[in-house]
């Protein structure tokens, strides 16, 4: 799991256009992806980005806690497994 996002003004045509990137896994592998946000002179741009990068941090934090504790889960499991297999 690869966490990560941050801002990027693209310029097309002459004009300057604001984009949020983030990381997704798609097919088992991490991909950068970039999302159109607005122009980038629009103050609500500014806005609309920082909600977006704080939504894609907090959903990034869930799916990290989810995967720590499946891992506690998996790696207890697998100790009293062995612990077993050692005793008897």
């Amino acid at each position: 799991m690869q966490i990560g996002c941050g801002l990027r003004v693209m310029r097309v045509k002459g004009l300057s256009y604001l984009y949020i990137w983030h990381y997704e896994g798609l097919d088992g592998q991490r991909k950068q992806v970039y999302e159109y946000i607005g122009p980038a002179d629009d103050p609500n741009s500014g806005r609309r980005a920082a909600d977006r990068m704080e939504e894609y941090v907090r959903k990034a934090m869930s799916d990290a806690r989810k995967q720590l504790e499946s891992g506690k889960t998996q790696a207890i499991a697998a100790a009293r497994r062995s612990r077993r297999v050692i005793l008897k």
